[in-house]
């Protein structure tokens, strides 16, 4: 639990906090929308689960300014892309991560940032700019590899990935320094250890939502898709590293296996070999990358997205203010519960059933393992929240008289109104995420995929020595594909 300190306040002060707080209140919300997420629901999603079309330009452009700049580029990003404009992609990608780096370039102690965490004690957390976690930036570096290829650079695709590596890499080396830290305060305790107990319904809605899920800045999918696009590079080493860290994630997907026994053979990796064959008996047959029987080969990817990560939902609950001697409200962000896994969607080429996509990444679960990661600070920042509103409201009622009592009224509809949880996340990012991998003859092909929801089919070319990737996002009743063919 943390605690806070008393503050004293005189009637005068109090005035002017709710008139601060007023302002800054109205300052907030000129960066997000009025109602979000059902502003983004009404723009955006609403229109993506039917498969009607967006104006992102008109919805986000406008938005890629203030606290929650980043935020929106990351959107209309994501949005250009499943309607196939890559060039309008790649340049809000751009912005948003000119947004992040103006961010992370800001002294830690700035007037400008003061001002901003001024403005969430008095108001709520979206007064601060909206800090982008390590899963979501990665996943945007991701997002503009697949633009690059799009393209046809897939130079630029291979900046991506390295960016999306580098991402998951710099936020896996701070968490071990929090882990270090936090055990030499304490010695063998875990941060998960720390958890305030007065929490325990919101941390227990996060970790239904997490699942298996060990942290938040490491996905396969990424992984596994950067590992492709080193293999279009003929960048066969840093394509194994990939594999392997994919591997370590998803140990259970049999494609990540097939890859690691595959690129092992060819580079030679007798141990790493050895313990495959072992772990991943079916697996163990698999010919060497660039071996005789797939020097004629084609290779086929297909990665398939399905549904909408959930949105962040408020709870409320009471909470011990122990400087003032009373129970305050203050709302968190949580998440209800962890969306069902998609069945698996079966491969077919030519008529010929290949095999079934296999499950590597559950973006709603790496959201909410971030979000429990945060709580610390949030919290911090909901308890010298409500302990000035606290401070506020009883020099207001200590004020006595008409005017004490207004002012009191003023104030208590203030916290009412004002006492809300940050509930921005980027929302058009998929629930889940399937891949599949198989090398087959080459030529004009048709491929089909199939299973309990909608599916998808088209021609598609198959060159061999090269790979095609078909990538397709499934939102409720619509579909969106885009078919990537290495130069």
């Amino acid at each position: 639990m943390v605690e806070g300190r008393s503050i004293s306040v005189n009637l005068q002060k109090g005035f002017r906090t709710v008139l601060a707080a007023g302002l800054a209140w109205a300052a907030a919300g000129c960066g997000t929308f009025n109602h979000y997420p059902m502003g983004m629901e009404q723009t955006t999603l609403g229109p993506l689960r039917t498969g009607q079309p967006t104006d992102c330009r008109k919805t986000f452009h406008k938005r890629t300014k203030g606290s929650a700049a980043a935020l929106f580029a990351l959107e209309w990003g994501r949005t250009a892309q499943l309607a196939g404009d890559f060039e309008a992609s790649r340049a809000a990608f751009e912005k948003a991560f000119a947004a992040i780096e103006d961010l992370d370039n800001r002294a830690v102690v700035s007037a400008r940032g003061a001002a901003a965490q001024g403005g969430a004690v008095l108001v709520n957390d979206k007064a601060i700019p909206y800090v982008v976690p390590a899963y979501e930036r990665t996943l945007a570096h991701h997002y503009q590899a697949l633009n690059y290829l799009a393209l046809g650079d897939l130079t630029g695709a291979g900046v991506e990935v390295r960016r999306a590596n580098r991402e998951q890499e710099q936020a896996l080396q701070r968490r071990e320094k929090e882990v270090a830290k936090s055990k030499s305060k304490t010695e063998n305790v875990a941060p998960d250890d720390e958890r305030d107990p007065h929490l325990g319904a919101v941390y227990a809605g996060l970790d239904q939502a997490a699942g298996a899920v060990k942290s938040s800045f490491q996905n396969a999918a990424t992984f596994f898709v950067s590992a492709v696009i080193w293999e279009m590079l003929g960048e066969l080493n840093d394509a194994y590293i990939d594999v392997k860290k994919a591997l370590e994630i998803a140990p259970e997907n049999h494609f990540l296996q097939l890859d690691a026994v595959r690129l092992a053979k060819r580079l030679g990796m007798r141990e790493d070999l050895e313990d495959y064959e072992r772990r991943f008996p079916r697996a163990a047959k698999m010919p060497a990358a660039g071996s005789e029987k797939l020097a004629d080969k084609a290779r086929l990817v297909v990665v398939v997205e399905d549904g909408l990560v959930p949105p962040k939902v408020e709870m409320s609950i009471p909470y011990p203010l122990t400087s003032t001697d009373s129970i305050g409200m203050i709302a968190l962000p949580t998440y209800a519960g962890p969306v069902p896994p998609p069945p698996p969607v079966r491969v077919a080429l030519d008529g010929q059933s290949l095999a079934s996509t296999a499950p590597i990444c559950n973006v709603g679960a790496l959201a909410a393992r971030a979000l429990a990661e945060q709580m610390p600070g949030i919290l911090t920042r909901q308890l010298a929240r409500a302990i000035a509103k606290g401070a506020a409201s009883k020099a207001a009622h200590d004020a006595g008289g008409s005017a004490g009592q207004l002012a009191e009224l003023a104030v208590l509809l203030y916290n009412v109104a004002s006492e809300q949880a940050d509930l921005r996340s980027w929302l058009t990012l998929p629930a889940h995420v399937q891949v599949f991998s198989a090398y087959v003859e080459p030529g004009d092909r048709q491929v089909a995929l199939a299973g309990p929801g909608p599916g998808w089919a088209g021609p598609v070319t198959l060159r061999a020595g090269k790979t095609t990737m078909i990538h397709v996002t499934r939102i409720d009743l619509a579909v969106y594909s885009h078919v990537f063919v290495q130069p």
